[in-house]
């Protein structure tokens, strides 16, 4: 079953919140991670609102058809301001995981909600293209994220999150900071890249549009979590 539809007063109320966020400058990544960090808490702490702005995703179609699947997690879409720098979504890990060095295509802010992050760091002095050598990708950083901690990433880091089983995180993004994200697999040295809905065909956007049956599966999941 769909969440109940909010209440005009808590529409209102959340609307309004929402509508006053502060703009946020991605370019200083520093500053805008203290800005996005307080936006996170703000959101992921307060689950009627929380709940409120996942009820209105689900009736707003432009929100709505942002929805997606993907071989590793899922995204659920609660709010879009490009002009504000602020677009804020669910992440939803699958349990299927494997690592993959890779970049973004926005910066962004992770407030972990449920679950873990196994984060690492790396660097590399080589193009980030189909000539990449999987062997010189150097780790620098490994520490486990757990629930109620805060990230904030670079467009251009390279990293990898293997995630426990149902890791739910809210997500702040930054507009897009360039056309494609490299990605490569650590155990194959296959490359890849991941584009925007801009830069996909019709087709594509069907396959990883999230069904209703999808959809309410994590509903049900958030709720049973105590997320919303």
């Amino acid at each position: 079953m769909l969440l109940t539809p909010p209440s005009d007063t808590e529409l209102t109320k959340a609307e309004a919140l929402m509508a006053s966020l502060p703009t946020v400058r991605w370019d200083e990544v520093e500053r805008a991670a203290e800005i996005t960090d307080a936006i996170a808490r703000r959101l992921g702490d307060d689950r009627a609102l929380l709940r409120t702005l996942v009820a209105r995703a689900v009736r707003t179609p432009e929100l709505r058809e942002k929805f997606e699947c993907h071989a590793l997690d899922d995204k659920i879409v609660i709010w879009d301001d490009q002009e504000k720098g602020l677009r804020i979504r669910l992440r939803l890990a699958n349990t299927d995981q494997y690592e993959r060095v890779h970049n973004h295509r926005y910066s962004f802010t992770a407030y972990i909600l449920h679950g873990a992050y196994q984060h690492t760091l790396y660097a590399t002095d080589q193009p980030l293209d189909e000539t990449a050598d999987v062997t010189r990708f150097w780790p620098y950083f490994v520490r486990e994220e757990p629930a109620g901690r805060v990230i904030t990433l670079d467009h251009e880091q390279l990293h990898t999150t293997i995630t426990e089983p149902e890791t739910i995180s809210l997500m702040i993004q930054s507009p897009a900071r360039k056309r494609r994200a490299f990605m490569i697999r650590k155990d194959s040295g296959d490359v890849w890249y991941r584009y925007g809905a801009a830069d996909e065909s019709a087709e594509r956007r069907a396959e990883v549009r999230m069904s209703d049956e999808r959809l309410h599966h994590w509903l049900s999941r958030l709720e049973a979590f105590g997320l919303l």
